[in-house]
C-alpha cells in the first residue's frame, strides 16, 4: 500500500514538512515586506536588517520562556550566518538602487536581482538550521502564536487602505 493518508487526503509526512517550510517562508516575507515598509517610512535603524526586525517581532510574540529559548539559539548561531546576512542586505540595497534609479537599466536590474538571489540562497543555507533549531525550542503553543501573529499581520496589511 502507499503512504498513510490522514485528514483531507494529505499524507501525514507532508504535513510535518509543510509547517516548518511555511514558517521559514513567512519569516522571509515578513523580513522582506517589513524592511520595505519601514525603510519607506524612514524608520530604518543603522545596522538593523529586516530579518533581525522580523526575528525580534517573532520573539516579542512568544511567551517569555519560549522567547528566551528562541532568542538564545538565534544569538548563539549568529557568527555562522552574520556574514551571509550582511551580504544579503548589501545585495538587497543594490537591487533597490537599481530599481529606483532615474534611468531604468534592465540589465543592471537583472544583475542585481541575480546577486540578491545568490546572496539569499547563501544566507538561507546558513540560517535554515538555526531557525529550525530555534523553533524546536518553542512550545507548540508558541509556534501556534507565531503563525497566528503572522496571519494577523498579513490580514492587517491586506485590509489597509
Amino acid at each position: 500500500m502507499g503512504s498513510v493518508i490522514t485528514r483531507g487526503g494529505v499524507p501525514a509526512r507532508w504535513r510535518r514538512i509543510a509547517l516548518p517550510v511555511s514558517i521559514v517562508l513567512n519569516l522571509f516575507f515578513v523580513a522582506l515586506i517589513g524592511g520595505y515598509v519601514l525603510h519607506h517610512r524612514g524608520e530604518r535603524l543603522a545596522g538593523e536588517t529586516p530579518l533581525m526586525r522580523a526575528l525580534a517581532r517573532a520573539e516579542a510574540s512568544l511567551p517569555p520562556r519560549d522567547a528566551t529559548a528562541f532568542g538564545a539559539v538565534i544569538r548563539r548561531d549568529a557568527p555562522q550566518y552574520s556574514d551571509a546576512l550582511r551580504r544579503l542586505d548589501v545585495a538587497r540595497q543594490e537591487l533597490r538602487r537599481e530599481i529606483t534609479a532615474e534611468q531604468f537599466d534592465e540589465a543592471g536590474v537583472r544583475q542585481a536581482l541575480a546577486g540578491w538571489q545568490t546572496a539569499w540562497n547563501s544566507f538561507f543555507e546558513k540560517f535554515s538550521n538555526t531557525l529550525v533549531d530555534a523553533l524546536a525550542q518553542v512550545s507548540p503553543d508558541g509556534r501556534r502564536r507565531l503563525i497566528a501573529e503572522r496571519r494577523s499581520e498579513v490580514e492587517g496589511r491586506s485590509s489597509a487602505p
